[in-house]
């Protein structure tokens, strides 16, 4: 009897409790926040968030640019001595992050029918996808961002794998833009549907150029009918105008990254390779990518990850900082790609023979990047003409470096890329201009025993061991001391290590 008295007690209370509960949906859901958000709000998000990831002075100016030979840091100087903070390299998750909203937005796009988003979305993809593949090689491509899904540990794609996919999804991506559609939100290109496709298929080349050295009869292929047989139907890049960017809005948060970072710190100055090579060559952008030194009005690098020895010989005011376009503007811009950079692409194509073969248009394109270079960075034209005499920088002659033309091409690119260290970085990997040494301040020492040029990749961050451990044990026997081990797919250098 007490028995069958506490089960109606106990049905009782539930009935009581289940009344209470009702509702408790309803009642703890924010009637003005939504877990749902249109296509164009993702959009506006996920691109200051790229910008603020690729374009701050963690990604860019700590690392990226520092293997490049761009941008050296002169206090705190940890990171240039490949001494990374875990918390840098678990940016894999951010970028996976912006996968997973970019592929909301493709989701929307297809069931609105919007072509035009969906090929925006699918161009930032795969911009992002080549990024990371180029900073941690083997890469979960393709079931990676799909934890929504319930895929929570990936399977890797090799860095071949993932380039073949790349050409495919900038070619779909060229076709829906092509069939044109709304955009908006866009702070990148203005939701210029026109601009999105000539940015897409200039990607398109970024791809195709880098694997060129690994994989010339597909390279060929794609370059040949973007530059050569279909232009009309691949429109890219074609002048100053068409570069991409993010331009900040200068003011509080919203400032560029480097200006908002010199506010409070001065942590970077100029790299010695940079200015040396500038200097070398009497380039007349040199004013606009950096300030003279501060005690007697000369430029002056320093080493990207300096010793001690070196910084206490280095007094601060004796070294360069970041010109006033690059830090000193807090409307400055976060770059994605500039029409020099297509046209160095181009000149690059030409002018090997494995590749379009044409030296003509491979002079004409190197010219035209050298004055599109200049130009951006308000060179007069007679100060152009005369730097193109320079027998560093003109076509066909030896200079003092002894660079063939294609070495002048691979060495204006690479100027012409600045602030956009992850580009950088992946050229002087591909292309050995110019020819860089670990940092000589290199943290374990041993580091300048055991390699002979800047680092070659990122590690997988520790999140991948706990939460995908089988998987990124599989792949990351091929990592050496952190920041070396196998070089990238598309990088045939020999002799480094």
């Amino acid at each position: 009897m007490k028995k069958i008295k506490l089960l109606g007690i106990l049905f009782i209370s539930l009935l009581i409790l289940g009344s209470c509960t009702e509702g408790w949906e309803d009642m703890n859901t924010d009637p003005n926040s939504t877990d749902d958000a249109p296509a164009e709000n993702i959009l506006i998000n996920v691109q200051r968030g790229i910008a603020n990831t690729l374009g701050d002075v963690w990604w860019t100016g700590n690392n990226t640019s520092s293997y490049a030979g761009h941008i050296a840091k002169i206090q705190y100087i940890d990171e240039n001595r490949y001494q990374e903070r875990d918390v840098i390299i678990e940016r894999w998750g951010t970028l996976m992050g912006y996968q997973v909203d970019l592929n909301k937005i493709v989701a929307k796009a297809q069931a609105s029918e919007n072509a035009a988003m969906e090929g925006v979305a699918l161009t930032i993809k795969a911009m992002l996808w080549q990024i990371m593949t180029d900073t941690y090689g083997a890469i979960p491509f393709t079931e990676g961002a799909k934890g929504e899904d319930g895929v929570l540990q990936p399977a890797y794609d090799s860095q071949q794998t993932v380039y073949t996919a790349l050409l495919a999804m900038l070619e779909e991506a060229n076709t829906l833009l092509a069939e044109g559609g709304t955009i908006r939100n866009d702070i990148w290109n203005a939701n210029s549907v026109a601009l999105w496709r000539k940015f897409a298929n200039s990607l398109h080349l970024r791809v195709a150029i880098r694997m060129s050295k690994v994989n010339a009869a597909t390279a060929k292929t794609e370059l040949q009918k973007i530059l050569v047989t279909s232009p009309g139907t691949y429109p890219v890049l074609s002048s100053n105008a068409d570069e991409v960017t993010l331009n900040w809005f200068g003011t509080s948060p919203y400032w560029e990254p480097f200006y908002g970072d010199q506010r409070s710190r001065d942590d970077h100055g100029m790299c010695k390779t940079f200015i040396d090579a500038l200097l070398a060559t009497s380039d007349p952008r040199i004013g606009e990518f950096a300030y003279p030194a501060a005690s007697d009005g000369v430029y002056r690098g320093v080493p990207a990850g300096m010793t001690n020895a070196q910084q206490q010989q280095n007094p601060l005011n004796t070294i360069s900082r970041i010109g006033l376009r690059y830090r000193k503007s807090p409307t400055g811009a976060t770059y994605f790609m500039r029409y020099a950079e297509v046209k160095f692409i181009e000149a690059e194509a030409y002018e090997r023979a494995d590749l379009l073969n044409n030296a003509a248009s491979a002079e004409a394109a190197y010219t035209a990047g050298i004055v599109a270079s200049c130009t951006e960075h308000g060179v007069a034209s007679g100060a152009i003409n005369t730097y193109l005499t320079n027998a560093n920088v003109a076509w066909g002659t030896v200079g003092s470096w002894g660079y063939t033309n294609l070495q002048k091409i691979h060495y204006q690119k690479w100027v012409s890329l600045f602030k956009q260290g992850h580009e950088a970085w992946a050229e002087t990997r591909r292309t050995d201009i110019p020819l860089m040494s670990p940092a000589p301040g290199a943290v374990p020492a041993s580091i300048l025993t055991n390699h002979n040029r800047p680092p070659f990749r990122w590690p997988y961050p520790t999140s991948e061991y706990t939460l995908n451990k089988a998987v990124v044990e599989a792949n990351d026997d091929a990592i050496v001391d952190r920041f070396w081990g196998a070089k990238m797919w598309w990088d045939t250098r020999t002799g480094v290590n």
